[in-house]
């Protein structure tokens, strides 16, 4: 009975190695493939996501290229502007005062008690021109050189009362100029600086040539009085704030405000009155005096611009 036990043994033992050696592979290299193939395998849709996340970090970096690119637009260039504008100044806005005190000759101005009575004189709107020079840089702050002018002079009118009487006057002022200014620039979008509108604030200094045409008007007696004009070259305070709107990455369009400090202006120190004697109508007489007098009124406008920058 035990031999045919043990016989039945290995019997059972000797099936059961027949059958793992027949399963087993009997190349060594086939394992290993075996083996590689099925630690690298990737099911489809594991393949999917990875392809996908791939692509997507090729994308944040396009994105991220694309986004320098169109910053360079507004940091790395300089640009060219050209403006028109409406020169305002206010009612009154001159008062002319000699800058010595009252005496005798200036009847026009002084009164007999010799109190002053400034000629308070105004000038008409006119147009104003602007060419602009500007250089961008990597932060909101940038700088820019204006040329200015007049479209044409001022006409100035003046009227006081001396003594009771009213006198009107006459006179001319032009100008022109040119300065140099900062910007502050509010960006509200780094990304897209040019497509968007952009506020900004500014303030800049200047030098300014002014011409004070002659000052005429009729004196005591129906004289024919002149006060010379003079050119002169005055500091000048800016500041302003506007909007930029960006049309593309290289054209804009700017609207603004601007004041202009001018100091103060003054005519020559000399005062011409002509009168003529017709007591013998058959021989009337001209006659001609000069007085020392010179004239100071402050100076400054508002100006509302329009225009646009093209960047280079």
């Amino acid at each position: 009975m035990k031999k045919v036990l043990i016989s039945l043994v290995l019997i059972w033992f000797a099936s059961i190695t027949r059958v793992v050696i027949a399963k087993a592979p009997t190349n060594p290299d086939m394992v290993i493939e075996s083996i590689y193939i099925k630690e690298t395998t990737i099911s489809p849709v594991a393949e999917d996501d990875y392809e996908e996340e791939n692509d997507n970090q090729k994308e944040d970096v396009k994105m991220s290229e694309s986004s320098k690119k169109e910053d360079l637009p507004r940091l790395k260039r300089i640009y060219l502007g050209a403006y028109g504008g409406y020169f305002y100044t206010k009612e009154n806005n001159f008062e002319f005062t000699p800058t010595n005190n009252c005496n005798p000759s200036y009847n026009f101005i002084c009164n007999d008690d010799d109190s002053l009575n400034p000629i308070k004189a105004e000038a008409n709107d006119e147009y104003f021109l602007m060419a602009s020079f500007g250089i961008n840089s990597e932060n909101p702050i940038r700088l820019e050189f204006n040329y200015y002018k007049m479209g044409k002079e001022l006409e100035l009118k003046g009227q006081n009362q001396v003594n009771l009487n009213t006198i009107n006057y006459d006179g001319q002022i032009d100008l022109e100029g040119g300065s140099a200014n900062i910007y502050f620039d509010f960006i509200l979008n780094r990304r897209k600086p040019t497509f968007i509108f952009t506020p900004y604030a500014m303030a800049g200094i200047g030098i300014t040539d002014i011409d004070v045409g002659d000052i005429t008007f009729k004196g005591k007696d129906n004289s024919n009085v002149v006060i010379n004009g003079k050119s002169q070259r005055n500091k000048t305070i800016i500041y302003g704030a506007g909007l930029t709107a960006g049309i593309n990455n290289y054209i804009s369009l700017d609207i603004g405000y601007r004041y202009y400090d001018f100091g103060k202006i003054k005519t020559s120190n000399i005062m011409s009155v002509s009168s003529t004697d017709d007591t013998d109508p058959d021989n009337p007489i001209d006659t001609t005096e000069d007085y020392d007098l010179e004239l100071e009124s402050d100076f400054d406008a508002h100006v509302a611009i329009i225009g646009l920058k093209i960047q280079i």
